[in-house]
Formats: C-alpha cells, structure tokens, sequence
C-alpha cells in the first residue's frame, strides 16, 4: 500500500481542523489573527497542513505509518491528483476543482451512499475545516506554504484506553460509534487498515457469549445484560425461558430473529442501538406481540389456553401456577367450561390431569417431563390399564366407567 491510499485513512485521525499558529498569525493568503490573540486556522496549504500536523501525524508518521500512509514526509505528494485506492476512478484532490475532489466530499460527508463513511466518522470535518480544504483546492492546490503551524503529535481518533474491552465492547454495544466506518463494513480492517479479527479471539464473530450473556451458561442471554449490569425486568425473563423449567429451554428463535453472527442484518449495527427487536413469527406463539412499554407480550400460545394464541403475560409476573395460563383442577367449574371437549366434565368427577397425561405430569400439579409441556403438541398418555386413546377418542374401562369408543367432543 503506497501514499496514494484513501482519504479515509488521512482523516481517520482528524477531529476538527481547527488548531493555528503559535503566535496567531496567518501563514501566506491566510487572514489576520484574532484581536484576543488567540490560534487562527491558516489558509492554503498551510491551512491543510495544520489539519495533517495536529490531527493525523500521531497515527500517519514516517517512523510508523499507518495503513502505510506517510503524512509527515511529503503528505502533498500523497494527495494531489492521486486515485482513491478504493474508488480509483475518483481522484483525492484535484487542482482547481474542489468539488469534484474526493478529499472534499470525505471531509464535508457528501460522498455516495456506496463510497463509505464521512471522515472523520462519523460527521466529518467541521465547516471551517471543510472550508480550508475548498479553498485551497480552488486556488490550485499549491504547496507553497511560509508557515506549516503546529507540528507537535496529538493522539490518535481514540483516547487512551480504548483498547480495553471493557470500553469500546460497550461503546460497540450500544452504537455510541458505528465501527464500520472506518473499520470497513465486514470489520476486516478497512480504511483503518485494523481487523477486529487482530485482537479478539478466533471464532468471536458466532460467540453469543462474547458480548452478553455468561459463558459458562452457554446462551448469551443471563445472568448479564448487554451494558454488562446484572439483568434488569426485561432482561431477567430470558433465564427463564432459555432454561429448562415447566417446559424444555427455548431457542431464541421463539422470540427473536437470530443471528448467525455479529454482523447479521438487524443484530449490533442497525437503527435501534442497545435494543433487541421482539418478533415472535418464527416460535410456537407465531401471532403473538410484544410491547415494552407496558412490558407485556399478547396473543400466545406458550402462555394461553393450549387452544390457540389467546395468551397474555407481563414481565413480571412470574413465578406463574398452571392456572395463570389454562384452568386446573383448582380453578372451578365456571373455568373448565372454557377448556377443550370433555375437560369439564373429567375435572368435576374428579379425574386428574395425570390420569390423561401420564407422561407429562405425575400429579396433576407439577411437570414431569418439561419437554413434553409448552412444545406446540397435546401429548395424551393414560395410566390405567385396559384402555386405550387413537387420537380422537377413548375405548375402554377408565375410573370407573365403560367408554365404548366415546370421542372427545
């Protein structure tokens, strides 16, 4: 990679363009200083070079260039009628024709919606930074400069201690800054010319644990919220969802559209930072809703009758008896009227729930086999001997009393 590489890396480092002279005073076609004595932003090639000396020289010196780009050799010869490396057709600085440079449209964040990010990201340079750079170009774009203003290194576009995970991890998760533009949109390094894949460990990209979620329980979701806080009311209900408990774990398939990795469409860089969008589509409760701002999801299955998505339930309204989504043997008769065939009429003679369903309950009062409850199938078992179900109905002696092939109205 030689000096003619992209705008995106010379700018990559650079804030706002605004530092001046030590004294205060203009370098040749700049104006007067201040009357308070205070730095003035030079004109001209001057003008440039106080944006490359103070901003992108830390990162972009001839000791250690990065990217490979020298800035502190010759940073005119870098820029001046040389091709962007990654859009060739376009030419970084193009004497005379400021608008038709593409040092400009980086800096001022006109650039096509397929040519990257502004630069610095993700705004750009400020209007006295952008105006600079304009005018210098439509001047010419000479290299005559009698003062270059400040030289002495500044830190690069992150503070110190960024590398941390614990900082930028977070900063990622919550989208304060798009990584992707300057990382590139695959992370791979892009215009920065530094890869995610350089620090963090192989295989990251897949790991749901890598940035939420414990890694000892395997599902990215509890015991730690996605600012790494111990789980909040909404974060809180996953333990008891992705865990085995009245029914086998769930997939996050049930109430999300999961991604395959970091970079899946709608996952860490979309439009609703920090926020994981509910859509129930895809599970058992496939019309079901959600609304945080009531902390409720409606029209379920996997919290109603067991006769369609006629479910209600809020965050925090667990732990949850059998009865708070289906009648049981305590709810009363006026409940069982609702439910399926002849549930009312077994339930007021008595017979319990574990008489029917053998296998997923032993005493009509707690979950025998979780992966038989709450999995979209009615799993009829009976514990009597000499009589049998085929699906519809009942043939056979049971409590009692002589079914001869009586059906489940």
């Amino acid at each position: 990679m030689t000096a003619t590489w992209t705008v995106l890396a010379l700018l990559l480092a650079c804030n706002d363009g605004k530092v001046g002279g030590e004294d205060g005073t203009t370098g040749d076609g700049g104006a007067d200083g201040g009357a308070d004595g205070g730095t003035t932003q030079e004109q001209g090639w001057c003008g440039v070079l106080q944006v490359i000396n103070s901003q992108c020289t830390s990162c972009h010196d001839a000791a250690s260039p990065s990217g490979e780009l020298d800035l502190e050799t010759d940073p005119y010869a870098a820029l001046v009628g040389q091709p962007s490396s990654q859009w060739p057709e376009l030419t970084l600085v193009i004497p005379g024709d400021a608008e038709g440079s593409f040092l400009v449209a980086k800096a001022e964040g006109s650039q096509g919606v397929d040519q990257g990010g502004a630069m610095p990201p993700s705004d750009g340079l400020d209007a006295d930074g952008v105006a600079t750079i304009r005018e210098w170009i439509d001047a010419g774009a000479s290299s005559e400069c009698t003062d270059p203003g400040t030289t002495t290194p500044v830190e690069g576009y992150h503070p110190d201690g960024f590398d941390d995970p614990g900082v930028h991890g977070l900063e990622a998760k919550l989208h304060e800054q798009t990584c992707t533009d300057c990382h590139g949109a695959d992370l791979a390094g892009g215009d920065a010319g530094v890869s995610c894949d350089a620090c963090h460990e192989a295989g990251w990209r897949t790991d749901c644990t890598f940035c939420h979620g414990s890694p000892d329980e395997g599902t990215g979701a509890p015991p730690e919220d996605i600012d790494d806080t111990p789980e909040d009311a909404a974060f809180g209900a996953h333990a008891r969802h992705v865990q085995e408990n009245t029914h086998a774990p769930f997939d996050c398939t049930q109430c999300h559209l999961k991604p395959t990795d970091v970079l899946s469409p709608g996952h860490l860089f979309d439009d609703t930072p920090a926020q994981a969008e509910v859509d129930l589509s895809a599970g058992l409760s496939d019309r079901g809703a959600w609304s945080a701002g009531a902390m409720e999801c409606s029209n379920l299955y996997c919290h109603g009758s067991g006769q369609g998505d006629d479910g209600t339930v809020q965050v925090g309204d667990a732990p949850l008896a059998c009865s708070a989504c289906h009648p049981d043997r305590t709810s009363g008769r006026d409940q069982w009227a609702g439910m399926s065939g002849e549930h009312e009429e077994h339930l007021r003679e008595g017979v319990g729930c574990q008489e029917c369903h053998a296998d997923t309950t032993g005493n009509g009062s707690s979950i025998l086999d979780p992966a038989l409850h709450v999995d979209g199938d009615v799993d009829v078992v009976l514990d009597e001997a000499g009589i049998t179900w085929n699906g519809s109905s009942c043939t056979g002696a049971c409590h009692g009393e002589d079914h001869r092939g009586e059906g489940w109205r």
